[in-house]
């Protein structure tokens, strides 16, 4: 269920296990995991509010991604 840890819990493999024991995550990961672009996800990410911002070191809180997925999901 690779990237889909926010829509179903019942289905989760090993990929969604690791992914979800970390509360930050690189754009690399995230973009990777949930199989969408850099630009697309830095944009969900910022109308999130998820964005951290560590020197040059950008990470995305999970959590609140997760929940802005589940979010606009739904609406559409």
């Amino acid at each position: 269920m690779r990237g889909n840890a926010w829509k179903v819990s019942d289905q989760l493999d090993d990929i969604d296990l690791a992914f979800l024991r970390r509360d930050f995550v690189t754009i690399k990961i995230a973009r990777n995991y949930y199989g969408i672009g850099e630009r697309q996800l830095i944009r969900k990410a910022h109308e999130a509010g998820a964005v951290y911002k560590i020197g040059k070191m950008v990470l995305f809180n999970r959590r609140i991604l997760d929940g802005y997925f589940r979010r606009t999901q739904k609406e559409e």
